[in-house]
């Protein structure tokens, strides 16, 4: 080679690989990390190679990872976070549930990689002693593994990339004055406007947090083609068939002929697909995103274990009946960590239903929107919140719905859709002092539910009742001088009781109407609805038996929300209720 040749080589640029390129170059996966050793590649989990390049999109802020077990998620972070070491290097955290599993995932996964990778290996620094278990000082990047259950290291530095792995395991902050794990780390990427937040985990419930933030997303499917009628359509557990001789009675199965007979079928022609096709249709595959109101920068995917090239139908199909009968916290898991769905609590006891032909997120000329929040204390601060447009009639429709995780986020979604502040409830059983105190800086109203079914007032010469008390004031200082008033809509905090069974009785007729909510009305909010049944309970000592409402779910801020809402329709006179309702002036006193 001629000397001008070989100068304008070593000068001519490289060509920039994808993400994707420079993992299957570069990174090896031992016997150590995985059951399929040697160089890394996605041909068989094409899939990955979409959420991986989000590692490199300065668009992508948030990354959020909803997959069933053996689908290569954990594989595919950490192909990210090995590309950030030797290409774009930045301070990086690794959170796990505890500081146990967090040293054993750094011993036993990630720094094999790093040994068994030349590209990795030579990021290492000289001296040997800035590499530990848990804290990682390369020569251009430190990286650092806690657990969640460790609030001093999770608030102690700034990161710019940052990897919650099985978020929905974290350490809430309960019984502590710390903020919950998953607000604590957030924050460390504030001060970094180009950030990453990569988020994981299996889904336990449809208020966990995980499945929180899959909705904030944009909601991306991977959507294969049929290799019949060529059709694309999400894998789902719906159209995996078997033999039904394989069932010999109730609950015993043949699993052999389950396993063997196996197979899939499309929702459009309703031709079989085997395991063998598979593969070819994850190769044709491509993410679809279904949520296009989901927030800018959020990518969130989801995909549960049909996709896994290693996985079966027969041997899903064998745990599917395994676990099915084999108790209800089994088919639990099936659905958490086969399908990466949440578990939809007393599904046998949910009301039916019927949402109107609208959307969320619309406002109608004429109509008053009433807001209502649910403050919670366990696992740091955040709301539950419900937006509602009322109409003249006394109609009413679903606008939002969802959870909040600062008062910024609160008075956020108030401007947002407008509302009046005097149309914003918020519960006080919770934080009195804190709600108080922002009820009279924005101008807000306060409500306490109550277990008493009516309230008595006397309105000239008559008594009434109602299912509200009478105006009553709270103050944030409890009568002290300390702080600053100035500015504040409200010297004293407004507050209202409500009755909790009246307003449950009114919400369970108003669920019956058509329209009550929007045709994508999110499944956590049916879920908090359906946490409360109506039961009879029997007096021992009389025989007489009453209905009460009965906790049945785990959560039900939801409804709770509802029920101040209607509360606050009464008072602003949309929803009428015997006596009628207070007047503005009232409102105002």
């Amino acid at each position: 080679m001629n000397p001008t040749s070989f100068i304008k080589e070593l000068y001519q640029p490289r060509p920039r690989l994808s993400i994707t390129e420079w993992a299957e170059k570069n990174l090896m996966l031992s016997a150590r990390v995985t059951n399929i050793p040697g160089p890394y590649s996605t041909n068989l989990t094409p899939y990955c190679r979409e959420p991986l390049e989000c590692f490199g999109n300065d668009a992508v802020r948030r990354l959020t990872l909803v997959w069933g077990a053996q689908t290569s998620k954990t594989t595919t972070i950490l192909a990210g976070l090995a590309y950030r070491l030797a290409e774009a290097p930045c301070p990086s955290l690794w959170v796990m549930p505890s500081e146990a599993l967090a040293r054993s995932f750094s011993e036993t996964r990630w720094l094999p990689m790093i040994d068994d990778c030349p590209a990795l290996a030579k990021e290492r620094p000289d001296n040997t002693d800035k590499i530990k278990i848990l804290e990682q000082h390369f020569r251009k990047m430190s990286l650092w593994f806690v657990g969640s259950n460790s609030p001093a290291n999770l608030s102690s530095r700034s990161v710019s990339l940052l990897c919650l792995d099985e978020v929905d395991k974290f350490s809430d902050g309960t019984g502590s004055k710390e903020a919950g794990a998953l607000q604590l780390a957030e924050a460390r990427v504030a001060t970094y406007p180009n950030h990453l937040v990569v988020s994981t985990s299996t889904p336990t419930t449809a208020d966990s947090i995980i499945w929180a933030e899959w909705q904030k997303g944009d909601m991306r499917f991977y959507f294969v083609p049929c290799p019949h009628c060529g059709m694309k359509q999400k894998l789902l557990w719906g159209q995996v068939k078997w033999d039904e001789k394989a069932k010999i009675e109730e609950a015993v199965y043949d699993f052999s002929i389950v396993k063997n007979s196996a197979y899939y079928e499309c929702e459009g022609c309703r031709g079989k697909i085997t395991d063998g096709q598979k593969t070819k249709m994850l190769r044709e595959g491509e993410w679809m995103a279904t949520n296009p109101k989901g927030e800018p920068g959020r990518r969130s995917y989801h995909l549960n274990g049909l996709y896994a090239p290693w996985a079966t139908f027969g041997s899903l199909a064998v745990k599917f009946l395994q676990d099915k009968h084999g108790g209800i916290l089994g088919l639990q898991d099936f659905v958490n960590r086969v399908l990466a769905e949440p578990w939809m609590e007393h599904d046998q006891e949910k009301i039916e239903i019927k949402p109107g032909a609208y959307r969320m997120g619309e406002v109608r000329m004429g109509e008053k929107l009433i807001m209502a929040c649910d403050i919670q204390e366990a696992g740091g601060f955040h709301a539950w919140c419900i937006v509602r447009a009322w109409d003249a009639e006394g109609k009413s429709r679903l606008v939002w719905a969802g959870r909040l995780e600062t008062w910024g986020d609160i008075k956020a979604k108030q401007e947002e859709y407008n509302v009046e502040p005097k149309c914003c409830f918020i519960d006080s059983g919770d934080q009195t002092r804190d709600v108080y105190l922002h009820c009279c800086e924005w101008g807000f109203i306060a409500l306490v539910g109550s277990d008493k079914t009516s309230f008595s007032e006397i309105t000239g010469d008559l008594k009434v009742q109602r299912p509200y008390s009478r105006l009553a004031n709270g103050d944030p200082f409890s009568g002290k001088s300390t702080g600053s008033k100035v500015g504040w809509k409200w010297k004293l905090c407004p507050v209202w009781r409500w009755s909790n069974p009246v307003f449950k009785d009114i919400l369970a007729t108003l669920l019956k109407t058509d329209g009550f909510i929007a045709e994508d009305t999110p499944d956590v909010w049916k879920v908090h609805i359906d946490s409360e049944v109506k039961v009879e309970v029997k007096n021992p000592l009389t025989g007489r038996t009453r209905r009460v409402w009965k906790q049945v779910g785990k959560n039900n801020h939801l409804m709770d929300c509802e029920c101040m809402g209607l509360c606050g329709a009464a008072l602003h006179g949309r929803l009428r209720v015997v006596p009628t309702s207070l007047t503005e002036e009232d409102l105002h006193g």
